[in-house]
């Protein structure tokens, strides 16, 4: 017998409500963001499936906002690392699970999934990282470069291959909102007089230096937004974006308002949610904005949406120019004025913003419409 048969042939066997699944995915906050779809298929499919999810501290926010229990892994010190690795061992130790999925397949998961107790285990991951000593049952692999499925897809895969089929389809990215930062929102738009403004947030950051579509470049958009609609321009980013956001700035009409926000993630999700509009590279907060079902105008050059984009909605466009060597992880491109992202020019980017804005007749207030999701390339 199966235990993940969803109709077990006996009553003493497991069943849909009484299913404890255990998730190892300490990855990056837009992972976490990725994974939303799923967890949405599980609490539709298995409402009452007590859940159990590791990730990387400064990644839960979904997690939080969904209910669903979590550990964090805290990694700013040997100490930290150490303590915390200590407290999972404890915590799995009096834990029995009847799946186990090993989403992140690294020397540390690995020592953990030999450590817990779980009827079946699945590694998923790269086929590289994948060894014949490995802990698991079943093993998935996937090429997180090339796909050819999108990533929520391949996670969904997972379970159908422990042999549990989830309801639903990849396609519900949102998270509900803080409604205590609702509240923080709402006093931010009303000092800075944005109140009844179009807005629209720029986030001009990503991980690494070659998924990122020039400042200037932002900037130019941001201006044409701002002389465009009369509205408000918002460039967020990190402590270490500082310099990033500066250059957006110092490339915009001294004309058009502008607010340089570094603020926590739950404030910009809410903040996002009433936006007119998003536009950013590849990196979490467009997934952030995704959550929000906001508008948005997704940079992709290193990476290729088909794995990692935004899917499945109707006001989303992606603009991906890739060269041969496209995706890659090359910290040394040499493509120079050929690079990914330099492909796309400021020129198609606004006019794209045309179709995510629209003047109400009678008020002139700027509102927000729909437009079929595509993907924009050669």
């Amino acid at each position: 017998m199966n235990p993940m048969d969803p109709n077990p042939p006996s009553t003493n066997a497991p069943n849909k409500a009484a299913i404890r699944i255990g998730i190892y995915r300490t990855r990056y906050a837009g992972d976490i963001f990725l994974l939303v779809p799923l967890l949405h298929n599980i609490k539709e499919s298995i409402p009452n499936a007590d859940l159990f999810i590791i990730v990387n501290e400064g990644t839960e926010y979904p997690l939080k906002q969904m209910e669903i229990p979590f550990f964090l892994f805290r990694r700013k010190s040997f100490f930290e690392k150490t303590r915390s690795a200590r407290d999972l061992s404890r915590i799995i130790q009096g834990k029995e699970f009847d799946l186990w999925v090993d989403l992140t397949v690294s020397d540390r998961s690995k020592f953990f999934t030999r450590r817990v107790r779980s009827s079946l285990k699945v590694g998923a991951g790269w086929q590289t990282d994948h060894r014949t000593d490995d802990p698991y049952d079943l093993f998935l692999p996937f090429d997180y470069d090339h796909g050819p499925d999108h990533v929520t897809v391949f996670t969904k895969s997972a379970f159908k291959s422990a042999g549990l089929e989830l309801a639903g389809g990849p396609s519900n990215f949102f998270v509900p909102p803080a409604i205590d930062e609702k509240d923080a929102v709402d006093q931010f738009l009303l000092e800075h007089k944005i109140v009844g403004r179009p807005f629209i947030v720029v986030h001009p950051g990503a991980r690494h230096w070659f998924k990122r579509w020039p400042p200037d470049r932002f900037g130019r958009v941001a201006s044409w937004w701002g002389r465009t609609t009369g509205g408000m321009v918002i460039v967020i980013g990190t402590e270490e974006e500082t310099t990033l956001m500066e250059s957006v700035g110092a490339n915009m009409d001294p004309s058009v308002d502008r607010i340089l926000l570094k603020r926590s993630i739950p404030f910009l999700h809410a903040l996002l949610g009433k936006a007119s509009l998003f536009i950013g590279n590849d990196s979490a907060p467009l997934h952030l904005a995704h959550s929000t079902q906001t508008p948005l105008i997704a940079l992709f050059g290193s990476t290729t949406p088909k794995v990692w984009g935004p899917i499945h909605a109707s006001n989303s466009s992606v603009f991906y120019r890739p060269p041969a060597c496209s995706p890659c992880n090359h910290t040394g491109c040499s493509m120079g004025a050929k690079n990914c992202l330099l492909k796309i020019t400021v020129d198609e980017v606004t006019e794209n913003c045309l179709l995510k804005i629209t003047v109400d007749e009678v008020t002139g207030a700027m509102g927000r419409m729909g437009t079929p999701h595509k993907v924009l390339a050669p």
